[in-house]
């Protein structure tokens, strides 16, 4: 039960997180959004083919394809590990210049790409995107990659923010310092959400989702390298990351226990060894029904994401997740009664 009064909790020990992993490589970055870092990473580089997982976001392949690159996919099995052998196969008949992997949710690891990947062209640049395991990367950290990039914002209440970390150089000189729409309305999208969680105001929620919608929509049309915004980089500064590790391994622990017995979906994966988990990945053929149950009970369940219809014809996997995967929120916001609180919703939905 949440308990109220007494003292405050400590919640200001910035433990320089964010530039203990910058110095991991020579050259670092951070930008306005995990594409950027993306898009920085590959600038200057000779275009070819960029040999993407099957299973992930329009705005991954996009730097490539803005820069000249083909991009390809390769399959993934069940638990979103890469099918090495088909991985294997088609960077021997595509011959690509940079290979992409993922680490999804934390939990489906990247060695063995990796190793394989550099066994067949040692000189194919390898880059991971570490969005989804964005606090765990000491622990997850390989030497034989090239390059790693993120999204920050995806994490953290900041209106901005990625992170590109690379062997090769990194021309700063191409990221932008304008101020964009993007980073206003975000700015001002979480300032309404503030408000909202102490006045549950109609007409704050409304200002919100507004100006969160028109934020896609303004970086959907706008692609260029812009520098991470002051207000991101001061926030991001001054995380106290061990406690946002903390509150998400427990929070997810906590969840799974709930769910665990939970007849209308499967749980994706079990806790481990994740020092952090991005969220936690549930499957039904009745996802939509779920998630519209659930949005009733305001609990809101992202889909994650559209995909290209090159990347299903190829990967029966991740064509699936596409239809049928919901991820539930269990990030540092939410305590324990919060947890308990979600799942207690989830439960009582019936299908």
């Amino acid at each position: 039960m949440r308990e109220y009064g007494s003292e405050f909790e400590i919640s200001y020990l910035p433990d320089n997180y964010f530039r203990s992993i910058a110095g991991m490589m020579p050259y670092s970055a951070f930008t306005r959004s995990g594409r950027e870092a993306i898009g920085l990473a590959i600038e200057g580089m000779k275009p070819g083919v960029a040999l993407l997982p099957a299973y992930c976001c329009w705005s991954v392949a996009l730097p490539f394809e803005a820069a000249g690159w083909t991009v390809a996919y390769y399959p993934l099995n069940k638990d979103l590990t890469v099918d090495v052998p088909t991985f294997k196969s088609l960077i021997r008949d595509l011959k690509p210049i940079a290979v992409l992997v993922m680490d999804y949710y934390g939990f489906a690891p990247t060695h063995a790409a990796v190793d394989a990947a550099k066994e067949i062209n040692e000189e194919v640049f390898v880059m991971e995107d570490f969005t989804q395991c964005l606090f765990g990367l000491p622990e997850k950290w390989n030497p034989k990659e090239d390059c790693y990039v993120a999204s920050i914002r995806k994490s953290i209440g900041v209106p901005d923010g990625g992170v590109v970390l690379s062997r090769k150089a990194l021309d700063l000189s191409l990221l932008l310092e304008e101020r964009t729409p993007f980073v206003e309305h975000h700015i001002q999208a979480g300032v309404r959400k503030k408000r909202y969680s102490y006045s549950f105001s109609s007409s704050e929620k409304q200002a919100f989702r507004e100006l969160q919608a028109a934020a896609g929509a303004e970086i959907k049309e706008d692609y260029h390298l812009y520098k991470i915004s002051p207000e991101a980089m001061g926030i991001i500064e001054n995380t106290d990351t061990e406690m946002v590790r903390f509150a998400r391994r427990k929070n997810f622990e906590h969840l799974f226990d709930l769910l665990k017995d939970n007849q209308n979906f499967d749980i994706l994966f079990a806790p481990g060894n994740n020092p952090a988990p991005f969220m936690m990945i549930i499957k039904s053929t009745k996802r939509d029904e779920l998630q519209s149950a659930f949005a009733r009970k305001n609990v809101f369940c992202q889909v994650m994401w559209p995909l290209a219809d090159r990347a299903k014809e190829i990967c029966p996997v991740s064509k699936e997740m596409e239809e049928t995967m919901l991820a539930i929120p269990i990030d540092q916001r939410y305590s324990y009664d919060d947890i308990e609180e979600i799942g207690q919703r989830i439960n009582s939905v019936k299908l």
